[in-house]
């Protein structure tokens, strides 16, 4: 009998956690997230989803600082660098008292 009630009390409390959570409205942190993107190609190193002034600081695995370069404007952000390939780095990007840290692998 006491499983009897034990199942029926986990049975009813999962219905009404479901009967919650409504697929169709989105998380609200979901759709205020914005979409932060970088990706190297052909020696430039492309910087997409920021604003604002800040910089940009590459570094190699072992933690050696290879460039630190400040930027006026983020939103749209591309450098010309030569990274050595079969490589990865860790690019840390900082705007708007935010950090951001990314690994690339350069093949």
């Amino acid at each position: 009998m006491r499983l009897i009630l034990l199942f029926i009390f986990f049975l009813s409390f999962s219905r009404a956690y479901s009967a919650h959570k409504n697929p169709l409205s989105p998380n609200l942190s979901s759709v205020l997230q914005e979409t932060k993107s970088i990706f190297y190609k052909l020696g430039t190193l492309s910087i997409k989803g920021f604003s604002g002034k800040g910089s940009v600081q590459i570094y190699s695995i072992i933690g050696n600082k290879i460039s630190d370069v400040k930027v006026q404007d983020l939103l749209e952000f591309k450098l010309q660098i030569d990274l050595g390939k079969n490589n990865m780095y860790i690019i840390r990007v900082l705007s708007n008292s935010n950090i951001k840290t990314f690994k690339i692998i350069v093949d």
